[in-house]
């Protein structure tokens, strides 16, 4: 069969429509069977799973509590969607991952619904392709943080906006979107706080006053979307409130406004400091990233008939985030999560105006990373002479992997737009050489669990994990561990992020020494007295303590740190 003919064959509706769902059952059984592969990393991972179990096992759902004391630094919403998923599917690492994962899927799938709505059937297709291939996007969907929750309910509310002021003289479609805007944004302050209705209503007063509309705001709804946003957003946060008094100040005023303006939680970064997980998060599109974000800077001429525009409102709402998180003085990796969905939207969008012969720079970066990640991984392994040496070794294979698929599909892509190939089947080769390149990122990092997880860690401590012996945990805290002992713990000389929690437990009289000991001096005595007890100690640690004649032995042992008992 000739080129032309074969082209011909698969252009066809039927086929086309067989190819997209032949590939979406790839991506769907791609994305979700990796979810439990990689044991639960450090340090989120294993928190957010361990509260959600411990709401299990305690039956309280209302006040989250992480090995016993009272963590109040977010909100609810996922730690009942991890707990409700204990409950229907126990407790295992897939099920701790579940609803990052369904929401990851849902933001995707969201994300092209909304670009097909907005601007057409290839903007959509394209900026599910841009989202898919996203290393950010996907790598964050597979983690157990409460991050790509938001992100989902953030982009619901603001697709939502988009669409119910697209036609804004339809009133009932108009009303029925606005109702979902108000209630995603309440979903988005249960999920992380604040930022779920601040952030998106700063950036609707900024593009108010940009384009000098205010015809805009009587739009809204407000009715029903602020009883909807009441419904479901107040009770939890009022309740918890009248049980934990102490709770309104932490949360509202500590966790938001100290944290933002004083850099009190310890995470500061220059003021460039997400610049390099943007481009992270937009390869390889970045030259249709640069040309999205030169054209926002052309303001909108005001509608005649009242109408947003999408296309600089997604553009002023990831450059106001951007700019936001920029200036905190508390910074993390994930923060501008929320603005990936926008970009992915704007570089659909600007894709599906290009020519193919304009996405060679896509097919370059693509091949360019892979063969220099081919040549520089076993360099970069070889390098490695701690004691993780051994756990990189077997991560080796995996990351040669990824970096030959990325290799192999942007060769493809390359074949395609040399013979001429539409700009529809070169994206989306492009688009699937990455997201199964970061699948397999995802797959193959399972190697360094000994380094970043304590699961084999755990289940090495099986005989010694019973009720009757107390367990310790010895200048550190070790997140992930209580989840995979099924068991809180006590803590020694270490506070941390649970520290407010012991402040509260000690004030209310609820602290003694089962629960957290505040020196080694004190634990020394208790260790002597408790012949039945484990204690985790990082290696360091044991080394001085064993000089020093304590009497321990070590019955598990990883990287990092060990398990002792009385000789």
């Amino acid at each position: 069969m000739s080129l032309d003919s074969t082209k011909r064959h698969f252009q066809s509706p039927s086929h086309r429509l067989w190819g997209v769902c032949a590939l979406f059952l790839l991506f769907s059984v791609t994305w979700f069977g990796t979810i439990g592969h990689r044991a639960l990393f450090q340090t989120d991972e294993g928190r957010y799973a361990e509260i959600s179990r411990e709401m299990v096992q305690s039956g309280n759902w209302l006040t989250p509590r992480l090995d016993g004391f009272k963590y109040f630094e977010k909100p609810a919403l996922q730690y009942w969607a991890t707990a409700l998923s204990f409950t229907l599917f126990g407790e295992h690492t897939w099920s701790a991952r579940l609803y990052s994962a369904v929401t990851g899927f849902l933001t995707l799938l969201l994300i092209g619904w909304a670009g097909y709505r907005l601007w057409g059937v290839w903007s959509g297709w394209f900026a599910f392709c841009v989202a898919a291939s996203s290393l950010y996007l996907v790598i964050m969907a597979h983690f157990n943080t409460l991050d790509i929750g938001v992100t989902f309910w953030m982009t619901l509310n603001l697709v939502s906006f988009l669409l119910a002021q697209s036609e804004p003289d339809r009133i009932a479609r108009r009303r029925a979107y606005m109702y979902v805007s108000w209630a995603a944004s309440a979903l988005a302050v249960m999920s992380k706080g604040l930022i779920g209705v601040v952030l998106p209503g700063a950036v609707l007063l900024l593009y108010v006053l940009a384009v000098r509309d205010v015809r805009i705001l009587k739009r809204l709804h407000y009715y029903g979307g602020v009883t909807l946003f009441v419904l479901i957003g107040v009770p939890w946060f009022f309740w918890v409130t009248v049980h934990n008094p102490e709770f309104f100040h932490y949360f509202f005023i500590y966790q938001h406004f100290d944290r933002y303006l004083s850099g009190s939680a310890h995470r500061p970064g220059p003021i460039w400091y997400f610049l390099p997980i943007l481009l992270l998060g937009v390869l390889p599109w970045v030259r249709e990233a640069s040309r999205v974000i030169r054209a926002g800077f052309r303001r909108p001429l005001r509608e005649a008939d009242g109408r947003v525009d999408a296309a600089w409102l997604l553009w002023l709402y990831a450059v106001f985030i951007f700019v936001f998180f920029s200036f905190s003085s508390s910074k993390l990796p994930s923060y501008i999560l929320p603005i990936m969905p926008a970009v992915a939207l704007l570089i659909g969008r600007e894709l599906a105006a290009m020519d193919a012969h304009r996405l060679l720079a896509a097919i370059l970066i693509g091949g360019g990373l892979g063969s220099a990640g081919l040549l520089a991984t076993p360099f970069w392994i070889s390098s490695i002479h701690s004691s993780s040496a051994l756990d990189y070794m077997r991560f080796e294979p995996g990351l040669l992997a990824v970096f030959a698929c990325l290799l192999i599909f942007s060769a493809a892509g390359f074949w395609l737009w040399r013979r001429g190939g539409s700009t529809g089947a070169i994206v989306t080769v492009l688009a699937c050489g990455w997201f199964f390149a970061v699948s397999g990122l995802n797959w193959s990092a399972q190697a360094l669990d000994p380094i970043y997880s304590t699961r084999a860690f755990a289940k090495s401590l099986g005989p010694w994990n019973q009720p009757s012996r107390p367990f310790y945990i010895v200048a550190n805290y070790q997140q992930s561990l209580p989840f995979y002992l099924r068991r809180t713990v006590t803590l020694v000389d270490w506070q941390g992020e649970i520290g407010y929690g012991i402040n509260l437990a000690r004030v209310a009289g609820h602290l003694d020494d089962s629960r957290f000991i505040p020196t080694l001096s004190r634990f020394h005595r208790i260790w002597l007295a408790e012949p039945k007890a484990v204690a985790i100690l990082e290696k360091p640690l044991y080394r001085r303590l064993r000089k020093a004649g304590w009497p321990l032995r070590v019955v598990a042992s990883n990287i990092r740190r060990v398990a002792v008992v009385h000789p």
